[in-house]
């Protein structure tokens, strides 16, 4: 089934006809009969109180963005103990579902069709709220937008009717009732405005398009809801009067009935229950919504519209034999329900507010347990990188090192020939003395001086041995020779070392050879 969405206007609609609900009717004879004149002060501070509610509603929701109430309790208290509470809860909605629709065929009875059974009523009213459950959430909002301009009208157009009427020695004196009565008036008042809003967490805020347009339709609703209230007890007292207020059954509507302008526009008051008749269709559909939802849930269900026609059906029995007279049903809402209330809609709400909070923190906790491991672990897997890669980095400069190692010999023979230099230049002094018998030693030396490139030091043995050949001195050919080879070896196997023999070997013939001259002179 396609999860259905409805506006944060709509929302706001049906938080202010679901505060009102069956309130309109009953609430100002309940908080009446306790705290007399003074009942308005009590529906006020009802109101007041009523905010902190909802802000309770407000803050569990925000734990669970995506549930609603019925999944919520599954997701937070777990599977067993999470369907024990949602059991417990549901009986709530579907027993006052139930209740609702005896209200209505007993005023429908009682002051408009006393020859028509309750029975009737109820089971009309019944057709309208499964139809409704039928066609889905979208559409019900639809209906509550539609009938809330007409809401607003009607009461407007009441209160003003009302008004000439009032008389304000009926308030008076004020601050008197006693601080018990004032409690006992407050909670009466609350059970039954405020403490039914916690239905709307099966919509909020999963089913709301925009969130935080809602989060605030809440507060709105709320105290809309609660001024719509205190306005009709306040109306009540000022007409009628403390004690006239509370031994009517529906003071609301003897109120409306009361509306006399000009002795022509007189017996209005089926008008003015239009507006409880719409505020109950929106408390009952919520009830019966919850109910069905809730309980397709705990069959796993993905449809919950089967669930709809038997659990009708069983919501139209349980409205005949849930009160068997008006008597049992005051007792019952002044008593019984505000207890009954309190705990299914306020100490659950509560409870899993906590257990949420626990265990969210605690996740947290474990999260970043596990983030400080993770950095630890990484940081340690950066430090073995660090140092394979330091290890790497010390094989080249090691296998320099014996490189160098290896060298040092031929350092050490560079610098004997560096030493035999001065030889050299002794020689090639020897060599410019006598000009006459060294003609080619000199064209030796020409080339030295035009040849700078490693060849052609290399090539100077071979010259050296062509000038020993005209000497005609064998053994310094051979030794040039062995020399030369040598020097070829030592480039083949070791480039670098080889360079360096090379000229070595480059700088000692020209040695040799004046050892040569000096034998021929």
């Amino acid at each position: 089934m396609e999860k259905e969405i409805i506006s944060s206007r709509q929302f706001t609609i049906i938080t202010l006809l679901l505060s009102i609900g069956t309130a309109i009717l009953i609430v100002p004879s309940s908080i009446a009969s306790s705290s007399k004149q003074d009942a308005w002060i009590a529906a006020s501070i009802g109101v007041v109180l009523s905010l902190l509610v909802v802000k309770l509603f407000l803050t569990l929701a925000n734990q669970t963005p995506k549930l609603n109430f019925i999944e919520a309790n599954e997701k937070i208290l777990g599977r067993f103990l999470g369907k024990f509470t949602v059991v417990g809860f549901l009986s709530l909605t579907f027993f006052s579902a139930g209740e609702l629709l005896y209200f209505i065929g007993i005023f429908m009875k009682t002051e408009v069709m006393p020859e028509t059974p309750t029975l009737a009523f109820a089971l009309l009213f019944s057709i309208i709220i499964m139809y409704a459950a039928y066609l889905g959430l979208e559409t019900f909002a639809r209906s509550a937008e539609i009938l809330f301009p007409m809401f607003i009208l009607i009461f407007i157009f009441f209160v003003v009717c009302i008004t000439p009427q009032i008389k304000f020695e009926n308030i008076q004196p004020i601050m008197e009732a006693s601080k018990t009565s004032m409690f006992n008036s407050i909670v009466r008042f609350m059970s039954v405005f405020s403490f039914s809003l916690v239905l709307l967490l099966m919509i909020y805020p999963a089913r709301v398009n925009v969130q935080q347009s809602a989060k605030k339709g809440f507060y709105i609703g709320t105290i809309i809801g609660g001024f719509v209230l205190v306005t009709l007890i306040t109306l009540s007292i000022l007409v009628l009067g403390p004690a006239n207020t509370a031994s009517r059954t529906f003071p609301s509507y003897a109120l409306a009935q009361r509306i006399s302008i000009g002795n022509f526009l007189q017996r209005i008051e089926i008008i003015m229950a239009f507006m409880w008749i719409t505020s109950i269709y929106i408390r009952t559909f919520m009830y019966f919504y919850t109910t069905v939802v809730g309980i397709a849930q705990i069959m796993k269900l993905k449809d919950h519209r089967p669930l709809i026609l038997p659990l009708g059906i069983i919501m139209v029995g349980l409205s005949q034999i849930v009160h068997p007279d008006i008597v049992h049903s005051s007792i019952y809402n002044d008593e019984i329900w505000p207890i009954y209330a309190f705990v299914c809609t306020i100490l659950l709400p509560l409870l899993l507010l906590i257990v949420a909070v626990i265990r969210n923190r605690k996740s947290q906790g474990n999260s970043t347990e596990m983030g400080h491991a993770d950095s630890n672990q990484g940081q340690m897997t950066d430090a073995s990188n660090a140092v394979s890669n330091q290890g790497n980095q010390t094989k080249p400069d090691n296998m320099d090192s014996n490189q160098e190692n290896q060298t040092k010999p031929d350092n050490m023979n560079s610098n004997q020939e560096n030493q035999a230099i001065p030889d050299n230049k002794d020689s090639h002094q020897e060599n410019q003395a006598k000009p006459a018998t060294m003609d080619s030693n000199q064209d030796n030396q020409t080339n030295d001086a035009n040849t700078d490139s490693t060849q052609d030091n290399q090539a100077k043995p071979d010259n050296t041995v062509s000038n020993q050949e005209k000497t005609d001195n064998p053994v310094s050919t051979k030794d040039n020779q062995d020399k030369s080879a040598m020097s070829n070896s030592n480039q083949v196997t070791q480039p670098e070392a080889g360079n360096a023999t090379s000229k070595q070997d480059d700088q000692a013939p020209p040695d040799k050879t004046s050892s040569d001259k000096k034998n021929l002179e």
